[in-house]
């Protein structure tokens, strides 16, 4: 019987820092785990050198780096961005992860809710107002400028669209990552996102297996029609207890010839409270369970 990878989601330990947060994938016998960049810079800014995580790391395999997000950005933003992309690539392929998160903007569901109600907001708002068709056709532009910069230090770009966003579930993200034909683009199927984004089992047996770089099993809440998700809200839920249907979409996925890494996150504030470690054993048990 095929080994089926388990990577351990940041989100699993709560506030860890990055050492504990590798202990506990390790204690609990992952084969991935996917730090954030900000541990990683707080590691790097205690006088740590990028050796010093593959040597933390130890055996695991590092699925990805999250986050590098609203990429969509254009003019000078664009610019800002790809120097940005540029410093967390190459810290990225010095520790030796396999991928990049990228994620469609604006990341935060509150200038979603302003440019809604045309109330100000003092940050970033993505391309709200253009048409959907300018915004995927820039957005693919976009993704190719990152996916040929990463292919330069040997990264694969996963993009994950945030479901309160125009671009807002795998129903866009496997369109945009058909056409923008580069071998190093590729989403992670995030359940969260594609619940609220409306997807169904049957769209997901469509995916190309080739497309998918692993999926993020989660629950969510349901959402009343017409109104912003709400991340905090709705992500704010035990696996298990909320309304996505887990099983089915595991079974989806894996009737579309996907091999790839499985993982859990979570937002669930009763979770975040949880031992770093036996929560990830307790979470590694339950995925080896469900998916196999």
């Amino acid at each position: 019987m095929r080994h089926v990878p388990l990577s351990l989601h940041n989100s699993d330990v709560g506030r860890a820092n990055l050492r504990t947060f590798f202990q506990a994938a390790k204690a609990a016998g992952f084969d991935y785990a996917e730090p954030t960049k900000i541990q990683l810079q707080y590691f790097l800014d205690a006088g740590y050198q990028a050796e010093d995580v593959k040597e933390l790391a130890g055996g695991l395999k590092l699925s990805a780096v999250s986050w590098l997000e609203n990429c969509e950005r254009q003019g000078y933003e664009f610019v800002a961005m790809m120097r940005e992309a540029e410093k967390l690539f190459a810290l990225s392929a010095e520790i030796g992860a396999e991928a990049i998160e990228v994620l469609s903007g604006p990341t935060d569901y509150r200038a979603v809710e302003a440019f809604r109600r045309g109330t100000p907001y003092g940050g970033y708002m993505g391309l709200q107002g253009l048409a959907l068709e300018e915004q995927t056709a820039l957005t693919v532009k976009n993704l190719r400028a990152l996916c040929d910069l990463a292919a330069q230090f040997g990264l694969i770009i996963y993009f994950e669209p945030l479901c309160w966003t125009p671009i807002a579930s795998p129903l866009q993200s496997v369109p945009i990552c058909r056409q923008v034909e580069r071998e190093n683009m590729k989403i992670v199927f995030d359940f969260f996102h594609a619940y609220i984004g409306g997807v169904t089992a049957d769209f997901i047996r469509t995916i190309e297996p080739e497309l998918i770089l692993g999926v993020h099993v989660c629950d969510s809440l349901d959402i009343k029609e017409g109104e912003v998700p709400v991340e905090p809200v709705l992500r704010n839920v035990r696996l298990g207890r909320g309304s996505v249907p887990v099983r089915e979409w595991i079974q989806a996925v894996k009737e579309t010839g996907f091999d790839g890494w499985w993982a859990y996150e979570t937002f669930s504030k009763e979770e975040a409270e949880e031992d770093p470690i036996l929560f990830a054993k307790e979470i590694h048990a339950k995925l080896r369970k469900i998916v196999g």
